[in-house]
């Protein structure tokens, strides 16, 4: 019995399992419509002018509001909220809308939140590449990011880097 080859694809996945990377959640309102996506796919581009980019599935729930909304934010999160992050990678937790009311929704308790406007889009196969333009940076003090490393979450070890 021959054994199937994995695919590129898959390949690829077991691949980016290896690299760590922080977890960060964002979110966008359109309208009355608020959605919010975990996402691992995050980078900084540019200082000036600032720009960051997220990778958005084009099925995602979020990406249609996002994409009208024009305006977003990027919010790290901090150990402890593996919780924050499951829920919006698509295991919500009842009763749970972690999501402030402001204009451009974000969550009050993250590590940082970057408050953007849509600087451009590109097309990346099954996802669309968006840069957005940083307006607003808030910071909380003296926490530590979570970690997303081979297919779970982890935490920093010892003291401050």
């Amino acid at each position: 019995m021959e054994i199937a080859k994995p695919t590129l694809s898959e390949q690829l996945r077991q691949a980016m399992g290896h690299w760590p990377s922080g977890v960060v959640v964002v979110a966008a309102r359109h309208g009355a419509e608020v959605r919010g996506m975990t996402a691992s796919s995050f980078t900084s581009v540019s200082l000036e002018p600032p720009l960051v980019l997220v990778c958005v599935n084009r099925s995602a729930l979020l990406w249609p509001v996002l994409e009208k909304a024009g305006r977003f934010s990027v919010n790290l999160l901090k150990e402890g909220h593996e919780h924050t992050s499951a829920h919006f990678a698509g295991q919500p937790l009842k009763g749970y809308a972690p999501l402030n009311e402001e204009e451009v929704p974000a969550l009050e308790e993250a590590l940082a939140t970057l408050y953007c406007r849509t600087w451009a889009v590109y097309p990346g196969g099954t996802h669309q590449i968006v840069v957005g333009q940083v307006e607003r940076v808030r910071l909380s003090q003296g926490e530590k990011p979570l970690l997303y490393w081979n297919r779970g979450y982890h935490r920093l070890k010892g003291g401050e880097p």
